[in-house]
């Protein structure tokens, strides 16, 4: 709406305008549908983000001389819609670099621009000729003659303004002003210290023993790896442990190693935990900064700030979802823990009490192979990266009346030329897919696909929107986004192959994809995943029921040697797995949701002036697992909560996972290939972005209100 919300924010976009090239300018005009990567460089990202803010703010100069008998919607509103749209593009493609190609260069544009962005978001809502004009406009006998999208629009615009303290006094408008550019700084330095501390960190095995329990496959990716650093050779390998995903989580579940396992756990609590790279007095101060902001603007908290427009509408309200949700689950959860305790004393041959923090992943993956017989790593060979992605394609296709094409690509060297019918992307690996619409030809949108970790590469799974348009004359051009994922590589001989976590991770991603993508709303500032985030991980989460049941897997799982389909023994091992533990897996999702809540709620009385790991650990004590030892607070590396878009909106995937699982009762109840169900979803979720109160998109999908116990229902945690 206007404002450029953050890097994983999805944006607006509309055609630059005619004084823009894509020579001089490649961030925000390219000739044709893609960007041309290889023009991307961060000098340019810098020249051309200052070019974008001078757009806006020469759009919002021409809102500003519009006097109130004069306004009218295109004049006014019309225009602020798309406001900042190529400052939109430039942030995007250049947060995308930074992000998968990090490098001092593309951290120094980063943070020459990121503090001028946030000058510029803060002075749209202090610009008292801009409100004024606003204000006025939205009193006008014609709105009420606008569809409902637009009214909707304008009274996010009003609420927005008011929220930002467009009516504070000018000494108060300069103070929220120094804050939000501090803020902007310290979420820099917080990933920053994330990203540079787990680089800082790695282990190096010579003794082949040392890993006993892990697959081949991940034996290779570790050689590999070992000798792309200079350990090692092909005849005497050695073999690399980092702090990529896809490195320490395999061995903290599967090394039969205790040592090993240990070394690993102290690895991973090294992220923002190091001396050089503390992340504790960023979180400090982040934290002090939210809540004088919020004060600031009227609101009790900076999680108040965060929801009053969000579906769950007020801090306390989460924090009471979050709570009720995990004393619900309690009682799953502490036969969880007894489950596991016995578990490890008839392990170790002793009684345990407490468990050592390296062994928990380690014993639930051997309590889940012993109690339902099912091994995950036995599914991987059925598992091949492309059998994944085209089953994965496929369901959807069917589902959602569309086609999926894989456009060739090409990573350019410097002075190279980019052949006809290609595209240009950043690295090698990054392929790029078309979606068109089967029933009218339409292209949808595309959506690149980075799947795989690279040491340049920030970990974690996200999509990020690139370009987003409205329909206009019912036509639009096609949306653009990026999916990235850290699964596993290929290794010599071997394509990748993932484990199921990796499938449901892509499935997730890909949900999002397809709400970036399929939208056809009204207004730029509605399309795409442009909605309030306690509704956005609804898509993503639904898709991931496809990777439990016989209709999705089947459609993917296949032997990569022989072809040979997943055996039916298998399949059901794994559904008979996937709410192993429920309780368990439930809770530690809900102790992060807590713990962000708490933060921006009551800081003040729970944390301040003292040791964050000790304050997290007793606020969580009651949740927590028995340890032998305790670890550093989550809230050190959580970068959802500090420097990206969930802080005090963690608890929204809980939330999201609610509907999710409302929402599929419906696909179950009338079959989850059932094309007609899948063309509702399209219609009433995909399709609609924000283009209307999410309470009412789930309404005209469901039939009803959401079921709050839709979530225990599906795992089994409701008696």
């Amino acid at each position: 709406m206007g404002m450029v919300t953050g890097a994983l924010a999805p944006l607006q976009a509309a055609a630059p305008g005619p004084e823009l090239t894509a020579a001089q300018h490649p961030y925000l005009v390219w000739n044709g549908t893609f960007p041309r990567w290889a023009d991307l460089t961060p000098e340019r990202a810098v020249a051309d983000i200052r070019k974008g803010i001078e757009l806006a703010q020469q759009r919002i100069e021409a809102i500003c001389q519009v006097k109130p008998t004069e306004a009218t919607w295109e004049n006014t509103y019309a225009v602020y819609d798309r406001l900042d749209v190529e400052l939109g593009y430039a942030d995007q493609l250049l947060s995308n670099l930074a992000y998968l190609t990090d490098s001092p260069a593309w951290r120094a544009a980063m943070d020459e621009v990121s503090p001028l962005i946030a000058e510029y978001n803060a002075s749209i809502t202090s610009n008292e000729r801009l409100w004024a004009v606003l204000r006025e406009a939205s009193s006008q006998p014609w709105v009420r003659q606008l569809s409902p999208a637009r009214q909707l629009f304008m009274q996010e615009v009003i609420d927005a303004f008011k929220d930002s303290g467009a009516d504070l006094p000018a000494d108060k408008k300069a103070r929220k002003l120094e804050i939000e550019k501090e803020l902007a700084a310290l979420r820099l330095q917080f990933d920053k210290n994330c990203k540079d501390s787990a680089n800082a960190w790695q282990l190096v095995i010579t003794d082949k023993a040392r890993l006993a329990g892990m697959s081949p496959e991940w034996m290779a990716r570790a050689a590999a790896k070992a000798q792309e650093r200079g350990f090692g050779t092909p005849e005497n390998p050695q073999w690399l442990i980092t702090l990529d995903y896809a490195s320490v989580v395999d061995v903290l579940r599967h090394c039969d190693v205790k040592e090993t396992r240990r070394l690993c756990w102290e690895g991973r609590c090294s992220e923002g935990n190091t001396p050089e790279f503390d992340n504790a007095p960023v979180v400090d101060r982040v934290m002090a900064l939210r809540s004088e902001l919020a004060t600031l603007l009227g609101f009790g908290t900076y999680a108040d700030k965060v929801t009053a427009r969000r579906m769950v509408g007020s801090g306390a309200a989460a924090l009471e979802f979050v709570d009720n949700l995990m004393r619900s689950v309690k009682p799953a959860f502490d036969r969880d823990v007894a489950q596991l305790l016995e578990f490890a004393s008839r392990r170790e041959g002793r009684r345990i009490t407490q468990v050592d923090p390296w062994d928990v992943s380690y014993y639930i993956s051997q309590m889940n192979e012993e109690i339902c017989g099912f091994d995950s790593e036995a599914l991987r060979p059925y598992h091949k990266k492309e059998n994944v992605v085209a089953g994965m394609f496929s369901i959807y296709e069917s589902l959602y009346n569309i086609r999926i094409s894989e456009i060739p690509t090409r990573c350019l060297q410097p002075g190279e030329q980019l052949p006809d019918g290609e595209a240009d992307v950043w690295h090698p690996e990054v392929k790029l897919y078309a979606i068109h619409d089967v029933a009218t030809g339409r292209h949808m949108g595309s959506v690149y696909m980075d799947l795989h970790p690279r040491s340049t590469k920030r970990d974690g799974a996200w999509v990020m929107g690139i370009r987003h348009y409205p329909v206009v004359e019912g036509t639009r051009p096609p949306h653009l986004c990026v999916l990235v994922c850290n699964l596993k590589s290929p290794t010599a001989g071997k394509p990748a192959l993932f484990t199921h976590m990796d499938v449901l991770t892509i499935f997730h991603e890909f949900g999002h994809a397809l709400h970036s993508m399929l939208s056809d709303t009204e207004l730029f500032s509605h399309a795409g995943t442009r909605v309030a985030r306690d509704f956005v991980e609804l898509p993503s989460q639904i898709n991931e029921n496809w990777v439990w049941i016989p209709e999705g897997v089947m459609a993917y799982a296949r032997h990569w040697e022989t072809d040979e389909a997943l055996p039916a023994e298998m399949l059901l091992k794994l559904q008979q797995s996937r709410f192993f533990l429920p309780g368990f897996d439930m809770m530690s999702q809900l102790r992060m949701a807590k713990l962000d809540l708490e933060m921006h709620i009551n800081y003040e009385s729970k944390f301040r002036g003292r040791n964050l790991d000790t304050a997290s650990q007793e606020l969580l004590g009651p949740w927590n697992l028995p340890l032998s030892k305790s670890g550093p607070s989550i809230m050190r590396c959580l970068s959802h909560c500090v420097s990206s878009g969930y802080a005090a909106g963690y608890y929204s995937y809980k939330w999201a996972e609610v509907l999710a699982a409302d929402a599929f009762t419906r696909f179950e109840k009338e079959g989850p290939t059932n094309t007609q169900t899948g063309a509702d979803f399209r219609r009433e979720v995909l399709s609609t972005g924000g283009s209307r109160p999410e309470s009412e998109t789930f309404r005209a999908f469901i039939g009803r209100d959401p079921n709050p116990d839709a979530l225990l229902q599906q795992q089994g945690m409701l008696k």
